[in-house]
């Protein structure tokens, strides 16, 4: 059978963004197709949820449902609390937007497990990413997992490729829930980390952060969450400084000797001090000490006022 298009009605037409088929319409319910087409057509005029739903015979709930999807993929916008085509809508805050964004992305629809099955059926990189994780996890992957995995490649768009080297790394460093999943790919994608060459960069690099926390962690003998001051501590005593354990223990104990305790701050000020000088061993800052044995080979009155003034900047 062949089909013609009727010209006839081409008299009144109204636009649908093409984000509705390019990406959404595999993950999108029928009744969501529905009461966003509706919608559309009937923009400029007095609808609602109660209309909606006699208008086409769906539940209210379903309708609210659908119309939060919609919202949740930037398709509409509620200004001063009417909802509209987002098109329409002045964007001149380029942070409000990305916030705005993010929110959305992580506020994932909760995909039905027959979309879900559609989805892994249909994409042969989804369904090699749902049994690689399934590996990953040890067992069959439940539908909080399952929702994460579409939200990620479908929703948030982090190719698959892309998205199994970032679970993979979330699981290495013991973070593996969903929501974690989904907000480290909203993270990548923002940060463009969306080919294999650059996940790979930025796994790396994550890797030394962790490597650089775990090494201060244990030679200070911390057994909590670190701050991220401290974690940016960390990361540029191993990583940028080069700072052997043995240095950073030794600016510990230095600090601990003078303060009584640990202070990040303080033992920042000790290596920038090295770092500045070169000194890459101990036997360094030893023999400096033994070339002036009546004064310490540090003046830690002038690191004091320095993060005193480090403090003041908000550095």
């Amino acid at each position: 059978m062949n089909y013609k298009i009727n010209l006839g009605c081409w008299g009144s037409v109204f636009a649908v963004p093409s984000d509705v088929v390019d990406k959404y319409i595999k993950i999108a319910s029928g009744s969501s197709i529905k009461v966003l087409l509706y919608f559309l057509r009937h923009n400029g005029t007095d609808v609602n949820a109660e209309l909606i739903s006699r208008e086409l015979s769906i539940g209210k709930e379903d309708v609210s449902d659908a119309l939060l999807f919609w919202q949740q993929q930037g398709i509409l916008q509620s200004v001063e609390g009417e909802l509209v085509p987002a098109a329409y809508v002045q964007r001149e805050d380029n942070s409000a937007q990305l916030a705005a964004a993010k929110a959305a992305a992580l506020r994932t629809p909760d995909f039905s497990p027959s979309e879900i099955a559609d989805t892994v059926k249909n994409d042969k990189k989804i369904d090699f990413l749902f049994k690689e994780c399934e590996k990953l996890y040890g067992r069959p992957l439940r539908h909080a997992e399952q929702n994460a995995l579409v939200a990620v490649t479908e929703h948030i768009g982090l190719p698959a490729e892309v998205a199994l080297m970032m679970i993979d790394h979330c699981f290495s460093i013991g973070k593996s829930s969903p929501a974690y999943i989904k907000k480290t790919a909203m993270e990548w994608v923002e940060n463009e980390v969306n080919t294999l060459s650059a996940a790979e960069e930025r796994i790396c690099e994550e890797q030394n952060r962790y490597s650089a926390q775990n090494i201060v962690k244990r030679l200070f003998g911390i057994d909590r969450a670190m701050s991220q001051k401290e974690k940016d501590f960390s990361y540029q005593w191993v990583n940028d400084w080069g700072f052997s354990e043995q240095m950073i223990k030794q600016a510990y104990d230095i600090n601990v000797n003078n303060k009584g305790k640990c202070s990040f701050p303080y033992i920042g000020k000790i290596l920038e001090n090295w770092h500045a000088k070169g000194y890459t061993e101990v036997a360094q800052v030893i023999a400096e000490r033994k070339a002036k044995p009546d004064s310490s080979s540090l003046d830690f009155t002038e690191i004091e006022q320095q993060i005193l003034e480090s403090y003041k900047k908000g550095d």
